[in-house]
């Protein structure tokens, strides 16, 4: 029997699973075969509810998938998707939202069903990323001759703006984005390649909080000048990027940044790096997606 899934409280705006939740689409797929979305609440198996709204849900067949910098409220849901390290025995996994970038095994199949990217929005240009590249060391002869730096931004987020002003101070910075008013309306790795660095903060600092932002940087050919959670180790090469966490004074960071742009072999050997010391792997998640809709639907049975 198909898993009758219903998705509430995502985005604003024109969401649908199909063109917007193609990746938890993949993963419940993947994880319990044949599934339907449908818009009944009442009807649906599993309810997969955001943080972005406030309609009502049954907590005991509730998935919570927070994309956001919070933790999960699990006096609300069965069950969580979030960027919390905390399993809360069992009830929460964590799922970074870089993930959704990958090219797992079947999922261009999702992600080329999405429409085309919607007029003046900053997102959706991009293709899936090769987990095999992001593990393997990178070399460019021509890597000092590039521009120095470049930000790709939506929100004027404090220490964000702050940093690229700071940056300005060692060389030119290129903004894009609505930010700057000049939203990019083509893929960033068609721009990225132009230059050495890449400056890429998170939103916020969180324990476990990394989005695409650092992903991309490196795989649009920078060295990503960072912003986020220490703990990154957990995930990434701390030796590919430069992160002002590690710093948390702005002459220190810019200290750093200068040492190695003025050092091409420095340069050179962090741009080298690999981004992943180790692959990242599908099966905790689905194994964990199975366990949930499998206990959520006995419970469902018995009551």
């Amino acid at each position: 029997m198909a898993l009758r899934l219903s998705f509430v409280n995502f985005w604003n705006g024109a969401f649908t699973a199909a063109n917007n939740a193609f990746f938890l689409l993949y993963a419940f797929q993947s994880a319990c075969g044949e599934i339907e979305i449908t818009q009944e609440i009442s009807s649906a198996d599993v309810v997969v509810s955001s943080v972005c709204g406030r309609q009502p849900v049954p907590r005991e067949k509730t998935i919570l998938f927070v994309g956001e910098n919070v933790r999960p409220n699990l006096a609300t849901c069965r069950y969580a998707l979030s960027f919390d390290y905390d399993s809360y025995d069992g009830r929460n996994f964590r799922l970074p939202l870089w993930w959704w970038r990958l090219a797992w095994p079947g999922f261009a199949e999702y992600w080329d069903r999405r429409p085309p990217a919607m007029p003046g929005h900053p997102h959706g240009h991009e293709q899936l990323i090769p987990i095999e590249t992001l593990m393997q060391p990178r070399s460019d002869a021509q890597l000092a001759a590039r521009k120095f730096c470049v930000l790709i931004a939506s929100h004027p987020e404090g220490l964000r703006i702050n940093l690229f002003h700071a940056l300005r101070t060692l060389g030119p910075v290129a903004g894009f984005g609505r930010v700057f008013g000049n939203v990019l309306l083509q893929s960033k790795f068609e721009v990225l390649p132009s230059f050495r660095f890449c400056l890429c903060p998170e939103n916020g600092v969180y324990p476990g909080y990394h989005t695409e932002k650092i992903v991309d940087a490196w795989y649009g050919g920078c060295i990503p000048l960072y912003s986020g959670d220490r703990l990154l180790s957990l995930d990434f090469n701390p030796a590919a990027l430069v992160n002002y966490q590690d710093y948390l004074d702005t002459a220190r960071f810019l200290a750093e940044v200068r040492r190695l742009d003025s050092d091409p072999v420095a340069l050179a050997a962090m741009y080298a790096q690999p981004l992943l010391l180790r692959r990242p792997s599908l099966d905790p998640l689905l194994n964990f997606l199975r366990e949930a809709v499998a206990i959520i639907r006995s419970s469902g049975s018995n009551a």
